[in-house]
């Protein structure tokens, strides 16, 4: 009994602990997306809506990150199964290098890449990406390549190689054997990984100005046109563009985590 007890008010305490600490932080992200909400004009959201140059911003906001992800998932599947099947010298530090975009501060991986462009090397494609819409692509794909393939490295990792052994022994190539049996049963996780590289495309900001710059009616994004909207101190539109960033990431994480759901039942 003297045990007992003790150890029952360690669980409910660590318990109580573990629900105070998860309704800190969801009243504090409800508290900051709450104060914009309350601090925007219901006429912003039509004199945003109904601009030209706005609808402009979203509208290459949207493509960007589309292409983008598309890329991004275009690479990281057959770089996410290879780390994830392979082992072969150096791979710790190519795994660790291709994980630098994901820590690297957006404004000095956009630095890099200008820096890279404007190079003897680079200058002969350099025009082409420089302050133009290939730039912000260029841009948000080094930043989103790289969440691709961590997240779709541990979905491959989680499939049995066993499955991709059995299909060629049944007859299959490489190709048969990752086309008719590894890529259904990650099927989920590559939806998923694809929804979350374009989310965090339509956000990516401090490589995307840095490279392509937020020239209006031309590489303006969402973010950018925050930016500028603070930077021309027009509250209200900023407070809209911000909402609409809010409303894209909730979209997107809800829609990441649909297809695992889909897949459990």
């Amino acid at each position: 009994m003297e045990i007992a007890l003790p150890r029952r008010f360690g669980d409910r305490s660590f318990s109580a602990f573990k629900w105070a600490a998860l309704c800190v932080l969801v009243l504090y992200v409800l508290v900051i997306i709450g104060n914009v909400i309350a601090h925007t004009e219901a006429s912003s959201y039509t004199t945003v809506f109904s601009s030209p140059r706005a609808l402009a911003a979203i509208r290459l906001s949207l493509l960007c990150a589309t292409v983008s992800a598309c890329l991004g998932l275009l690479f990281a599947v057959p770089v996410a199964h290879l780390l994830a099947r392979r082992e072969f010298p150096g791979k710790i530090v190519i795994d660790t290098l291709l994980d630098v975009p994901i820590v690297l501060s957006p404004v000095a991986l956009g630095t890099a890449l200008l820096l890279t462009l404007n190079s003897t090397c680079g200058k002969v494609i350099g025009d082409y990406f420089t302050f133009a819409v290939p730039g912000i692509v260029l841009a948000q794909f080094t930043v989103v390549v790289a969440l691709g393939i961590r997240t779709l490295k541990a979905v491959f990792e989680e499939i049995p190689p066993r499955y991709e052994q059995v299909a060629r022994f049944l007859g299959h190539d490489y190709w048969g054997s990752f086309f008719r049996v590894t890529l259904p049963m990650a099927r989920s996780g590559i939806i998923a990984s694809f929804v979350l590289m374009w989310a965090r495309a339509i956000g990516e900001f401090g490589a995307t100005i840095t490279l392509a710059g937020a020239v209006s009616g031309k590489t303006e994004t969402i973010p950018s046109a925050i930016y500028l909207g603070l930077a021309e101190v027009n509250l209200q539109e900023t407070l809209v563009y911000v909402l609409l960033l809010v409303f894209v990431a909730l979209t997107a994480l809800m829609l990441a985590r649909l297809p695992a759901r889909w897949m459990a039942k």
